[in-house]
């Protein structure tokens, strides 16, 4: 006798169609946060525009000067070197291509190498913090790469740095949860999306902001340098070898209070030593400590104008001159900095 139980549809059909839907939701949500990074992410943008201008400046230096001073780093760099006062006051075409700090030292360094030419001196200007942490390219450098159009930065980057692949790097184009919150708080108290403006950018990539805040340093570091890093460096170097660009290392200033002044060059003496195995290390007297607050404006990396050319100067000087650190002088400062630190 046929049972006269009814028997409902399964509910497989439904399946491919959910998940059909689910999959267009998240492509189309990806697509948005991918177009907001790369055309109207405020920080990504700067970033961007900042390129093109140092672009501009160091075609122009190499088309009218020949050989020039590319200088790279984090924000300190791009705070510190202003290359038209190098170029009038010392006749050293330069181009400061110091970029944000979080973009990570791999691609700091692939976006410097482009504008390098043979003959050309490379000023590797990294922050001491950056060097003593682990190889890696943060999202915001891979999302530069991208908006700038050189997706080769951390596809091909210098060994042993890791190459992103194209569904990585896609994965990475998107805001994290504190941009997104900082965003809406700004937008609330119709604040600027971002603290720099392009009228705040010199045309030698030299930048510069009227915001002053509190800061307290110095700026420390392990003085450790990772054995992938000091590898890093030594592809740098044989790079430029390969390609005709002289090769230099600056330590950055960093604000430091006096009576920490002792410490702190102790522990860049050291960390300099062994940069020194893999590159020159220039001769910077302060070695990296500037104990005078009123040269800094809203970090304890950024350099106000009168600070900024402070520093251009004597990086100036010490790059005319080829002054370069012996190993057994930064051994000594490693233990005893009388700091060569006579500099005011």
């Amino acid at each position: 006798m046929p049972s006269s139980t009814l028997h409902s549809k399964p509910a497989i059909p439904w399946i491919p169609r959910l998940a059909f839907g689910l999959l267009l939701a998240g492509l189309l949500s990806w697509s948005g946060a991918a177009a907001y990074t790369l055309w109207l992410n405020p920080e990504v943008g700067h970033f961007t525009y900042s390129d093109a201008v140092k672009r501009r400046w160091a075609e122009e230096m190499t088309r009218q000067h020949g050989p020039k001073v590319v200088v790279f780093g984090g924000s300190s760099c791009e705070f510190a070197i202003d290359g038209e006062r190098m170029l009038e006051r010392f006749g050293l075409p330069c181009v400061n291509a110091g970029r944000g700090a979080g973009m990570g030292i791999s691609v700091l360094t692939m976006a410097a190498l482009r504008d390098c030419r043979p003959n050309d001196i490379l000023v590797v200007a990294l922050e001491p913090v950056l060097m003593t942490e682990p190889l890696d390219t943060p999202n915001l450098g891979i999302q530069f790469s991208m908006a700038a159009g050189h997706p080769e930065w951390i596809q091909d980057p210098l060994p042993p740095a890791r190459p992103i692949s194209s569904v990585e790097a896609a994965l990475a184009l998107r805001p994290g949860g504190y941009h997104t919150f900082t965003l809406l708080g700004k937008l609330i108290q119709r604040r600027p999306f971002y603290r720099y403006q392009p009228e705040d950018l010199r045309s030698s990539g030299w930048i510069q902001t009227p915001v002053r805040v509190p800061v307290s340093g110095p700026p420390r570091h392990s003085a450790v340098i990772p054995g992938e890093v000091r590898q890093f460096l030594r592809s740098l170097r044989d790079w430029c070898r390969e390609h005709q660009v002289r090769l230099a290392y600056s330590i950055p200033w960093g604000y430091t209070p006096p009576a920490e002044m002792d410490v702190f060059c102790r522990e860049n003496a050291r960390f300099l030593l062994q940069v020194a195995e893999e590159m020159p290390v220039l001769r910077d007297p302060r070695l990296g400590a500037h104990p005078v607050r009123e040269h800094f404006s809203d970090s304890v990396w950024h350099l106000t104008e009168e600070g900024a050319w402070l520093r251009t100067d004597e990086l100036a000087r010490q790059v005319r001159e080829w002054d370069i650190w012996s190993r057994a002088e930064l051994e000594r400062l490693a233990v005893n900095p009388d700091r060569a630190s006579t500099v005011p």
